[in-house]
């Protein structure tokens, strides 16, 4: 089974190829640079290197949020636009499981966290060896309030951990990073975590396949205020 992976829920731009559960290609950009100029010349490169014609695609897999709301738009709407020309399923992915799935070895919590701006983060639970389904709801609150959620040990991933790593030292020295590799959410996982649905044909139909933002935008909460 052909599968092309992409993310592009942070600043991060990831894009990925697997052949039956093997990754075969994958390049990670974390300069920050605009997703909607060079997305599409990384999934050529990619496909290209593989010798892998977009037909020949058996599904895509992308990162549905949450995450900066531009990026979320772009990746979406290059996947679903590409898998309408080629009439491929598309399998949509939590950005959160994803930053998750490379620490599901551990025994410990894995808590993923990306930065929300405005002083908050998106963040989910995961128990150690699930690398797909969060233990709990996937949330959105400032650092200090995560803060007292956190499991006990509990290793944390993401820019939110990152971004945090002054809180998470103050109020839990029982918890710690993850290496630093982990994170940057990585298309290979994006693309692991949709093929046992593409298998089961079990992907998302194009009209259900939106953008899970969990907050509003900034443009919507001004809207709301006016």
């Amino acid at each position: 089974m052909n599968i092309l992976a992409v993310d592009t829920a942070t600043g991060s731009c990831s894009v990925a190829f697997l052949k039956d559960r093997r990754l075969i290609a994958e390049e990670v950009y974390t300069a920050g640079k605009t997703h909607s100029r060079h997305l599409m010349a990384i999934i050529d490169h990619i496909l290209d290197r593989c010798e892998i014609a977009p037909a020949d695609l058996d599904g895509i897999a992308v990162t549905r949020g949450p995450g900066t709301f531009t990026g979320l738009r772009i990746g979406l709407s290059t996947v679903k636009g590409l898998a309408a020309a080629i009439a491929k399923p598309v399998v949509g992915v939590s950005s959160l499981a994803a930053l998750a799935f490379p620490l599901a070895w551990t025994r410990k919590p894995v808590v993923a966290m990306i930065d929300a701006r405005r002083g908050e983060i998106y963040h989910a639970r995961f128990s150690g060896g699930n690398g797909s389904e969060p233990s709990g709801k996937e949330r959105v609150s400032g650092p200090q309030e995560a803060a007292k959620t956190l499991p006990e040990g509990a290793v944390l991933a993401g820019s939110g951990a990152v971004l945090y790593r002054e809180v998470w030292e103050s109020r839990r020295p029982d918890i710690r990073l993850a290496p630093e590799t982990a994170h940057v959410i990585r298309a290979a996982s994006v693309g692991m975590l949709a093929m046992h649905r593409f298998e089961n044909q079990a992907a998302d139909p194009a009209d259900v396949l939106v953008p899970k933002y969990i907050r509003k935008s900034d443009a919507q909460i001004h809207m709301a205020s006016c």
